[in-house]
């Protein structure tokens, strides 16, 4: 059996000026979300949307996270992208405050699961945070 390896920590992200924002309902909306991102992002090196270091791998974290609440955290789903003075700031909050973000160790690839660490290892920092509005899984990309 798999080991898991200790939840991310327990923290709050940096300061961010929030810029997008979605509210997924089911796994169905994250094609469209993709979509919308993906635009949003070819229109980088303006103000309001600064340069992404890797669009491909910004596109697969936020869709790993959407994809992590939708199937395992609680609806509604709220994602908020935002700018710190030098990097992203991606948030997705669900209503499963009682399950932090978890990711895999040392399991087979083939068996899934493996989202979390790969968020991770491409982010400068990561963590959670509970609040009224619910749980808070948090990345910050470069």
């Amino acid at each position: 059996m798999a080991e898991s390896s200790p939840v991310w920590q327990e923290r709050r992200p940096p300061a961010a000026q929030q810029l997008w924002h979605w509210v997924p309902a089911d796994l169905t909306d994250l094609p469209r979300i993709r979509r919308e991102l993906r635009g949003k992002l070819a229109e980088q090196g303006t103000e309001q949307a600064p340069a992404v270091a890797d669009p491909d791998m910004f596109v697969l974290a936020v869709d790993e996270l959407m994809s992590n609440a939708l199937r395992h955290g609680r609806t509604p789903v709220v994602v908020d992208i935002g700018r710190t003075d030098d990097a992203w700031l991606l948030t997705v909050c669900d209503q499963a405050v009682d399950a932090p973000p978890r990711p895999a160790f040392d399991r087979d690839p083939a068996q899934g699961g493996m989202g979390l660490g790969l968020v991770a290892h491409d982010a400068l920092q990561e963590g959670w945070y509970a609040s009224d509005a619910g749980k808070h899984v948090w990345v910050v990309l470069p």
